[in-house]
């Protein structure tokens, strides 16, 4: 009778079940990679950039290497690489694609392409990314925009006005010679044949092949052989230490960015019976904006003064 009246212990609850299973968790995205894009983004440029450069230095602009073929190599490469999912590879493609188009056109003028894409591109990409970010800011913040007029300024310099056009590069060297040496080998002229400095052979810049001319007195006349037309000076001052060359004409290539003005000769003997040769080269600048074309000319232009140099047989001890 004591057992039953022992109380019983109620047995446990039954675990309560949802009512349907528990989400998985989403998988991570996988990590972005550059690697590929990257590589792809440096053959489009180079095929779109660089292949109208490469046609002109073998003589094949105007074939249909550069109408058919280098669309075709370009279009492939665009149709196979990652699609674009930013501003910044919409603007990479629509500016390969217009400089690939205005290389075409320009024909030589390619080289200026050439030489501008860096300019094109940073300011293509900088437009793209203040945009960029001004759709992602507040109005308060929206004050970046401010840099796109600057750029319409900048943009108005060789039309609206110009920043110093006119340039002048030097170089000066101390030969082993006296300065009637230095006029006998100015008398001879110059042999091209030495080898052009990295700067001309990379870049393709345009040099004199061969002169032809007589003598230093004031009213001689030399000729430059140049690709595209000669070049013709004229000795326009002389003493007994500076000879100075003024330009009659030019149908170079090299007019396409810049317009040469002068050449000065400046001689001066030292104590030990060396000379002190300073050659000074004056020219206008075609090209702006100057803050970019400026510093650009005048390594091309020093370069090629150089060049010549060498060809006198001025070379410093």
């Amino acid at each position: 009778m004591l057992a039953s009246m022992t109380p019983v212990e109620p047995a446990d609850p039954p675990d309560p079940q949802p009512p349907y299973p528990a989400p998985e968790p989403a998988p991570a995205p996988p990590p972005r990679s550059w690697g590929g894009r990257v590589a792809a983004l440096a053959i489009v440029a180079f095929t779109g950039v660089t292949a109208p450069f490469l046609l002109i230095r073998s003589g094949h602009l105007d074939t249909a290497a550069l109408f058919v073929g280098v669309p075709l190599a370009l279009a492939v490469i665009i149709a196979l690489s990652p699609p674009a999912k930013s501003l910044h590879g919409l603007t990479f493609r629509v500016v390969t694609f217009g400089l690939l188009i205005t290389s075409a056109f320009l024909h030589e003028g390619a080289a200026c392409v050439l030489m501008a894409s860096p300019l094109v591109y940073g300011v293509g990409h900088l437009v793209a990314e203040v945009v960029r970010q001004a759709r992602r800011l507040d109005e308060r913040r929206r004050a970046a925009l401010a840099v796109v007029p600057l750029l319409l300024l900048a943009s108005l310099e060789g039309t609206a006005y110009r920043v110093d056009p006119v340039q002048t590069v030097t170089t000066e060297r101390v030969v082993a010679m006296s300065p009637q040496q230095v006029e006998q080998s100015l008398q001879r002229g110059p042999d091209f044949s030495a080898r052009r400095p990295f700067l001309l052979r990379f870049s393709g810049y345009p040099t004199p092949t061969a002169s032809s001319g007589d003598g230093l007195a004031v009213g001689t006349r030399w000729t430059f052989t140049m690709a595209g037309g000669p070049i013709v000076t004229e000795v326009s001052a002389r003493d007994s230490q500076r000879i100075e060359f003024k330009v009659v004409s030019d149908q170079s290539k090299t007019q396409r960015w810049l317009s040469w003005q002068r050449a000065v000769v400046r001689l001066t003997p030292q104590a030990d019976g060396d000379t002190a040769v300073k050659l000074e080269l004056s020219f206008t600048r075609r090209l702006d904006p100057s803050w970019y074309f400026g510093p650009i000319e005048s390594a091309m232009v020093g370069a090629g003064l150089d060049h010549f140099a060498d060809s006198l047989g001025l070379r410093a001890e």
